[in-house]
């Protein structure tokens, strides 16, 4: 069973890492492209962003709708107890190879300047689910296949379950505090779960979780940043999920 690590919280206001992105409940701008399968993706922004299904935890039906900023869960109705079921999201990088209109990834860490994101979101009415970035860094340039070297997460709202592993200690990265939770999933797993969720960020600063991550012995210096993704973790429910806007700078020859 999942194990609840805190109390569930659902009243949140639009809190922001920096400036308010927007209003959360804005409507897209174009009825977008549906993609039900299993792990179907299509690009939006022109290419510069992929939006994927990715059900990689379940048998289940899922559904996501790309837009030209976001995309939104359409169907979704899982019922994991062990883990998540899938994680519906937008990226920006190579992953399984698909590689972004002009992205510089793989990038070696050390050649990396500033990286940074903004993100507003709108999470499930139910279900059991976190909302997370998911950055990939690999001792080889890999485009085309799992990569072996560092998955860290950035969590930043959850209904209660724990992130892969344990927690060894606090930090606060990027003007926030976070929780520090290591593990293994294949490759070493460090996740960041924030203590105060918020449901928007501008201009986070993802080099600082880069930098930690060095600093703690988990990511090398030499070592191929891959890919950075924003999506949900469903373990139960999942529809209604949405990411309303996404941005990422610092990874791309030409801003999108």
């Amino acid at each position: 069973m999942t194990v609840v690590r805190r109390a569930v919280v659902l009243a949140i206001t639009a809190v922001v890492i920096g400036a308010t992105t927007g209003s959360a409940n804005a409507a897209p701008a174009d009825a977008g492209v549906e993609v039900c399968e299993k792990f179907g993706s299509t690009p939006v922004a022109g290419g510069a962003y992929e939006v994927q299904n990715n059900v990689w935890g379940s048998d289940g039906t899922q559904c996501v709708r790309a837009f030209s900023t976001g995309f939104e869960v359409t169907k979704g109705a899982h019922s994991n107890d062990a883990g998540p079921a899938a994680y519906p999201s937008i990226f920006s990088g190579c992953h399984y190879g698909t590689c972004t209109a002009g992205t510089v990834l793989p990038k070696k860490v050390s050649e990396l300047g500033p990286v940074t994101s903004t993100w507003t979101f709108t999470p499930p009415t139910g279900g059991t689910w976190n909302v997370a970035y998911d950055i990939w860094y690999d001792p080889t340039p890999r485009k085309d296949d799992t990569v072996t070297g560092t998955e860290l997460m950035i969590w930043l709202e959850d209904t209660g379950p724990n992130p892969i592993g344990e927690q060894t200690g606090t930090a606060k990265v990027a003007g926030a505090d976070w929780e520090i939770w290591r593990g293994e999933n294949g490759a070493q797993v460090i996740s960041y779960v924030r203590t105060q969720p918020v449901r928007s960020v501008t201009d986070l600063d993802l080099s600082a979780f880069t930098k930690d991550a060095v600093d703690r012995g988990v990511v090398k210096p030499d070592w191929y940043l891959t890919s950075i993704q924003a999506g949900m973790e469903p373990w139960t429910g999942g529809a209604g999920f949405r990411t309303d806007a996404f941005s990422v700078t610092g990874v791309t020859a030409s801003a999108p």
